[in-house]
């Protein structure tokens, strides 16, 4: 209707990056702010009803400070965190520090340092945006057991349409009640986001689009469906399952 104003043009061309585009300068505020993964109500429930059973083998894939393995730790038989950042898997290590069944280590790259069909289920909260899909996914597949499964929870960015106003309404009501009861995450959360640091880590991590998320994992594992956790004005939390994974099984690509 003309009361936007027009979105100023841009110009983006391969340079070297202006700063530290890692988590290691904000490690230690990282550290502060998931003490307890399990502050992240609707990710946990979802990650609880989608796990496997039991105990089971388990990596992480940018874990982080270690805070879901810790979380984990009496069903995970044998847990690995990788991250690309070196200070965060410090703060990983010293939080693991009392479980011996977990460790963590830095990765170059979407090269995974483990032996093949090691695992029964491969994670990635919150930093599968960040990777480098296809390379990343064979080597899943190439460390998964067979029959295993891989679970993802991430951001994505898409306006909200009408038709959502509700369900938007109820997750803003939700989030609102959740940040009243875990004022000291809130706050811890939000000098994380506001620092400088962590800002400039975003101009060169952006967070992907729904419907490239979307239709990357729905054409790979065919038949699994994403799913949206918490909406937002322009973002939202989703979730796959990718369903028992075969290892071979490979599916012909194709583009939207």
């Amino acid at each position: 209707l003309g009361f936007m104003p027009a979105e100023e043009m841009k110009r983006f061309e391969p340079k070297p990056p202006d700063g530290d585009t890692s988590y290691d300068h904000v490690a230690e505020l990282y550290d502060a702010a998931f003490v307890d993964i399990r502050v992240r109500k609707d990710e946990w429930r979802w990650l609880s009803e989608h796990l496997p059973k039991g105990n089971f083998s388990m990596m992480d894939i940018g874990c982080g400070n270690g805070a879901l393995l810790n979380a984990l730790a009496d069903r995970v038989t044998m847990g690995r965190g990788v991250d690309e950042s070196a200070g965060i898997i410090e703060r990983a290590k010293i939080k693991n520090k009392d479980h011996e069944h977990l460790s963590f280590q830095k990765i170059n790259g979407p090269v995974l340092p483990f032996e093949d069909a090691t695992f029964d289920v491969v994670t990635s909260l919150m930093s599968f945006r960040y990777l480098d899909w296809d390379p990343l996914l064979a080597e899943i597949k190439r460390v998964m057991k067979p029959g295993g499964k891989f679970l993802i929870i991430d951001m994505v960015t898409v306006p909200v349409a009408i038709s959502e106003y509700p369900r938007l309404l109820k997750d803003k009501m939700r989030t609102k009640r959740d940040q009243k009861a875990n004022a000291q995450f809130d706050a811890a959360l939000q000098k994380l986001v506001s620092h400088p640091d962590w800002k400039k880590m975003l101009e060169y991590n952006p967070i992907r689009s729904e419907h490239e998320m979307k239709w990357y994992l729905e054409s790979r594992f065919p038949g699994q469906k994403m799913e949206t956790l918490n909406m937002a004005w322009n973002s939202r939390i989703v979730a796959f399952d990718s369903g028992p994974v075969e290892k071979g099984i490979e599916v012909k690509l194709s583009y939207p």
